[in-house]
């Protein structure tokens, strides 16, 4: 096959980028507008008791108890609000009615009806009131951030300042600076990318090719979420991974391929037989490195959460169209340019593309004392994992929301003058019609857990639903609240009925369990594609268990540094970070996929060219060195640009935006760095020949359906 893409290639380049031109256009204009067609987050499981808690009280009341948007009134001037003045009992009225009429809005209280009192509602400092409003909804993280719009869209006062929070604000706030975000990394990462790739090429055309590539890989994906968004919910921060790994495998790729090419026009001059030598193997190993980022991020799409199944697909687009992008794509623009590639050097010398003394040298010192190496360095990844063992972990609430955005300082404030009941309240729901009695006796040992600060009492709906909410005594994410719902939960209910415990801590509990109930499915896949995608390219057992192993110590270190700086405050003041100090839970399974990925991208790279020198008839060890020598550069080179288009994302106030952005950057460098110096080529040097070694069904599967160069 790559043969054929080589010829096809050489003999017709200017179509070829004629039809990716084609391409791009096509992307371009059918998925240009495909923010407005992807939904928040999406971090919780349709499939939760917290959900379901949500969607039976929609069913009975048509709207969830849970207040999911507080509008908060104030004197502008700071005074305190006379209650019993008609006119201003006529203009809460009339800002109730204005919330009440807008989208996906099912219920406001107006704390001053004569009918209805409710005066927990008027701060006891008397200078500000709150209006809660119950959505319509179950869907907070999406249509919360609909109703949130509608309601700034149709509430004014000349009477009151007035202000947003509880979660629909919030989350609406927080993707409001997810899209801006994204348009903050672009412009940082693209011109730092440019600077770099002129160091690394030593080219301005040549630098151009990765750029090209990324931007190609970036519409195609673009393309790819507007068809997934017309027929499953999908959520906006795919958008953000597409762009990081975009540029990522397109620098990755794309130097492997022009790097290649310069080594094989070196040794054979601007012919076909150059351009096919490239194609072949260089074209071989971004493929296989292609498909094993595109499984690992595949194999995200096992999760419930929009936010997970979503980026795995734009994972899993990104790595696929870059692979073949890089195979059909930079082989015709190197054809087309010729010697046209090197124009406008900046400097000579020895290229990226050369083999490094270097890292030959590394590599040999290395072998020399293979068990003493691989021990000091096995040993230091372990010591920076071990900060994980004491890992505490956060969700998405109300903390996600960056200093500086209006909700984060009306949820603040809020809290400190209402109590936490009013945007981080427990609901508690009872179905089966139990009598008023019973919900009496079971609101009263409610109200006896400890945790929790006090219980309203239950009010009776249609269709057999009662309805109360429980107000904790600590924030909602703590552990003591934590607690608290589980312990709710466990309290017993009369025959016949059923208590559904919501909200925010809820919310999370139920988070937390659906991603370890989840997870073993989609690590197991992850972990079957690696090994038999890496049997295919090596023809050995033990080289897919040994990346495992490596992938494994990275993943450790990467979630350790996550723990000591997020959590345990290490060097935080440097990244500007206002969030908790935790991790967030769902990051976790996101890191995990994508630093496996990259980490194993690395591994093909470096395997690839070890297994092409041996098969040429280098002795093990000679074949390690020349591989990590003529890999070392490229790889280094190609990870810390992908690092900085990472770092570009970590400029973001989101606190789980930053933490996924520096976990990124930090596990492509460990791994291109101290894994690929270090144990690579002192596990190789250990187990020797038996790097090589296969079952004999297994080497005869191999020999029938394993990926050669010939």
């Amino acid at each position: 096959m790559l043969d054929r893409l080589a010829d096809l290639t050489w003999r017709h380049p200017r179509k070829i980028l004629l039809a990716a031109l084609l391409f791009a256009a096509v992307a371009v204009f059918f998925g240009h507008d495909v923010e407005h067609h992807l939904k928040a987050a999406g971090f919780t499981d349709p499939a939760s008791e917290s959900e379901r808690a949500g969607e039976v009280l929609a069913d009975s009341l048509g709207y969830d108890a849970e207040p999911g948007l507080v509008v908060l009134l104030r004197d502008p001037d700071g005074a305190a609000i006379d209650t019993s003045d008609p006119a201003v009992v006529a203009e809460v009225g009339r800002l109730v009615e204005e919330v009440r009429g807008a989208d996906y809005v099912g219920h406001v209280t107006n704390p001053l009806d004569p009918a209805t009192p409710a005066p927990d509602l008027v701060a006891a400092d008397g200078r500000s009131i709150v209006l809660p409003a119950s959505l319509s909804t179950t869907d907070l993280e999406d249509k919360g951030g609909l109703a949130d719009e509608s309601v700034r869209a149709r509430v004014r006062s000349e009477m009151f300042d007035v202000s947003y929070g509880g979660f629909a604000p919030s989350f609406n706030e927080v993707n409001d600076q997810t899209r801006k975000d994204l348009t903050n990394a672009e412009l940082i990462a693209f011109p730092l990318l440019a600077i770099l790739l002129l160091l690394v090429f030593r080219s301005v055309v040549a630098a151009a090719v990765p750029l090209v590539l990324g931007i190609l890989s970036i519409v195609g994906t673009l393309l790819a979420l507007r068809v997934m968004a017309s027929f499953v919910d999908t959520s906006l921060f795919a958008l953000n991974i597409a762009t990081a790994l975009s540029l990522g495998l397109a620098v990755d790729y794309a130097l492997l391929l022009v790097s290649r090419h310069r080594e094989e026009v070196a040794a054979h001059g601007r012919t076909f037989e150059a351009h096919r030598r490239a194609v072949r193997t260089a074209g071989r190993a971004a493929l296989f490195s292609g498909l094993t980022v595109a499984g690992a991020m595949a194999a995200l799409v096992l999760m419930p959460q929009r936010f997970l199944y979503s980026i795995g697909v734009a994972g899993a687009t990104v790595g696929a169209l870059s692979a073949v992008l890089a195979v059909v794509v930079v082989p015709a623009i190197l054809v087309a340019l010729g010697p046209w590639i090197d124009r406008w050097s900046i400097r000579r010398g020895a290229s990226v593309s050369a083999a490094s003394d270097g890292w030959f040298r590394i590599a040999r010192a290395v072998m020399r004392r293979p068990v003493v190496t691989a021990l000091l360095t096995t040993s230091a990844l372990l010591a920076l994992a071990a900060p994980l063992l004491g890992t505490t972990l956060t969700g998405p609430s109300a903390q996600a929301v960056p200093p500086g955005q209006q909700s984060y300082a009306v949820n603040a404030y809020v809290a400190d003058h209402f109590g936490r009941g009013l945007v981080e309240g427990v609901s508690l729901t009872v179905t089966g019609g139990a009598d008023a009695t019973t919900l009496a006796g079971l609101a009263s040992r409610i109200g006896e857990v400890d945790g929790v600060a006090a219980v309203a009492p239950f009010t009776e709906a249609p269709d057999g639903v009662a309805f109360t909410t429980a107000t904790l005594a600590q924030p909602a994410l703590s552990e003591r609240s934590r607690d608290a719902v589980r312990d709710i939960r466990d309290l017993p209910t009369a025959d016949g009925t059923r208590l559904l415990v919501s909200g925010n801590t809820a919310r999370f509990i139920d988070e937390e369990d659906s991603l370890v109930s989840n997870a073993p499915p989609v690590i197991a896949l992850i972990v079957l594609l690696t090994v038999v995608l890496l049997f295919l390219l090596t023809g050995s057992v033990l080289l897919p268990l040994k990346t495992l192993l490596m992938n494994t110590l990275t993943l450790s270190a990467v979630v350790g540094l996550l723990v000591l700086v997020f959590e345990k405050g290490f060097a935080l003041g440097l990244l500007g970070y206002h969030g908790p100090h935790a991790v967030e839970v769902t990051s976790l399974v996101f890191i995990f996929a994508v630093t496996f990925a990259l980490a194993t991208d690395y591994a093909v790279l470096v395997m690839a060219r070890i297994k092409e020198l041996r098969d040429e008839g280098l002795s093990n060890a000679d074949a390690v060195a020349g591989g990590v020598a003529r890999t070392g550069r490229i790889i280094s080179a190609a990870a810390l640009m992908i690092a900085v288009v990472f770092l570009a994302f970590a400029v973001s106030p989101v606190f789980f935006m930053k933490q996924i952005a520096v976990a990124m950057a930090v596990g492509v460098i460990i791994d291109a760095t101290v894994v690929r110096a270090l144990l690579v080529p002192s596990l190789m040097r250990l187990l020797g020949q038996a790097n090589w070694w296969a079952p004999r069904p297994l080497r005869a599967l191999h020999d029938r359906f394993g990926i050669r160069e010939e």
